[in-house]
């Protein structure tokens, strides 16, 4: 399978752009990363996207989510979770097949909903990450813009990377949206260096 993310966690010394491992997952800064503190979660192993996961491990995923995006947010400030979730033979608005989750430090959560309300229309309102199952196999958009809160659109209307141009216009930068032509590769490695000390675990004190 040519999936450029496979290869880079299972290759000999791979994995240096990781920030944090939990379970199966990892935390890594994006390339492209315009803001600092966005980071992608991803599974290490091969996986389309998070609505083809059974129902108990899309649980075990919002509760990962939520833990992470408070540690992010924390440090970086609120965090908004997105992802462009490829169905079987369609990518959609997402450029590769390996599952990855956007966390978004922007403060404008409602410009980034109303931008999605805006091309896709009202969205379907999920009670948990879990109901993600129902859109296994089409192409959709997942958008949370805080804790608690879970959106889907069906994809079609939307255009690739459409969290990264709503959020990198919300910042300014409406051009610089595609991680392809703009790597922002300091803020990356400087994302990587602050988030690794502040997310690893901390010792115990013993008694």
């Amino acid at each position: 399978m040519d999936c450029s993310f496979c290869a880079e966690f299972t290759c000999p010394g791979g994995g240096g752009r990781i920030i944090t491992r939990d379970g199966d997952w990892v935390l890594l800064p994006t390339l492209g990363c315009f803001v600092a503190g966005y980071c992608l979660l991803m599974p290490i192993d091969h996986l389309q996207a998070a609505a083809d996961l059974p129902a108990q491990e899309l649980h075990a995923l919002e509760a990962r989510i939520e833990r992470i995006r408070h540690q992010i947010a924390g440090e970086c400030g609120a965090t908004i979770v997105a992802e462009h979730g490829p169905g079987a033979c369609d990518l959609g608005a997402s450029c590769c097949t390996h599952a990855h989750l956007h966390l978004i430090p922007i403060g404008a959560a409602d410009a980034v909903t109303d931008a999605y309300q805006h091309t896709g229309g009202a969205p379907q309102v999920l009670d948990g990450l879990a109901d993600l199952r129902d859109l296994a196999g089409s192409p959709y958009l997942y958008l949370s813009p805080q804790p608690g809160v879970h959106l889907a659109w069906p994809a079609a209307g939307f255009p690739r990377q459409f969290v990264r141009r709503v959020c990198a216009g919300i910042l300014g930068m409406p051009d610089r949206y595609d991680w392809r032509d703009h790597p922002f590769e300091p803020t990356m490695l400087a994302t990587l260096t602050r988030l690794r000390t502040a997310l690893q675990p901390q010792p115990s004190l013993s008694a």
